[in-house]
This record gives structure tokens, C-alpha cells and sequence, in this order.
């Protein structure tokens, strides 16, 4: 399979709301969610969300959505992976993998700390794959929400 990683820029807005949505379909999170395809194409426009769109021999076969926090610890970047989805027909075929290699080169460019990412504590097999390219699970740190409700 032709695996193409392409940044997404306006004429890709609309697509790249699309696969978001199916990763959040994909997490039985419809319910709570409220992005619109005019605020992401905002965040997009803005350049406060990157993403790029992997292609399986010319088809739209996943997305990733990173943004930059930052560490004390060394005063670097962290590249943070809001969103890493592949659809369901091209998985096993290396598209995860090419976005993870295509974050790792925007880290190094921006001289990054680390990479960062959450994975739901039910999908195993995602978790797998990201252990098997070398990440490991946070053991020492918690993450803490407070919900906008109670702001």
C-alpha cells in the first residue's frame, strides 16, 4: 500500500472534521461531542491545532491532531497528540505508524521534550501499538479534570 502523510490545509478542513468525528464515534463519545467543523477549521486556520491526514493509495485513511505544551522541567515543547485514528479498513497497513513517524520528526524540528498522548484505558490493542514503538505509560503522574462546569 502507497501511504502518503499530507499537513491539511483549508481545501482539507471539512475532511479533517470528518475523521474526527469518527474517532469520537469510534470512542461511543458522540454524546458529549461539541466541536464544530467551524471551530476546528478555526484552531486549524490559526495554527493553535496542526493535523495531518494519512492517505492509503489515495484514499483518506486516518488522522492526527497534535498541539504544543511545554514542560519546566527543561523549559521544551511537548508534542501533544490529541487525536491518532485510523480507519478501521486500513489498520495494520502502517498508517498509525507514519503519523507517529511524522510526529517524531515535528518534534525533532521543534526540539521538542517528548511526545505526549492519552489512550482510553479499554483499547488495549492501542496501547499495545503504542508500547510497541517505544512509549510508555505514565506510571508516576495522575491526570486530574476539572470539568466546565464548575467554572
Amino acid at each position: 500500500m502507497n501511504i502518503e502523510i499530507k499537513p491539511v490545509c483549508a481545501d482539507d478542513y471539512e475532511l479533517a472534521f470528518v475523521l474526527t468525528r469518527e474517532l469520537i464515534e469510534y470512542h461511543n463519545l458522540l454524546d458529549i461531542f461539541e466541536l464544530t467543523q467551524e471551530r476546528l477549521s478555526s484552531l486549524l486556520g490559526s495554527g493553535e491545532v496542526m493535523s495531518l491526514i494519512a492517505y492509503g493509495d489515495g484514499a483518506p485513511a486516518g488522522i492526527m491532531n497534535y498541539f504544543w505544551k511545554y514542560t519546566t522541567f527543561t523549559g521544551k515543547k511537548i508534542l501533544y497528540i490529541e487525536d491518532l485514528y485510523t480507519r478501521s479498513e486500513f489498520r495494520g497497513c502502517g498508517i498509525g505508524k507514519r503519523l507517529i513517524e511524522s510526529a517524531k520528526a515535528a518534534a525533532a524540528r521543534n526540539d521538542c521534550d517528548s511526545i505526549e498522548l492519552k489512550c482510553a484505558d479499554w483499547n488495549c490493542k492501542s496501547a499495545g501499538f503504542y508500547e510497541s514503538l517505544g512509549m510508555k505509560q505514565e506510571k508516576d503522574w495522575i491526570t486530574y479534570t476539572l470539568d466546565k462546569s464548575l467554572f
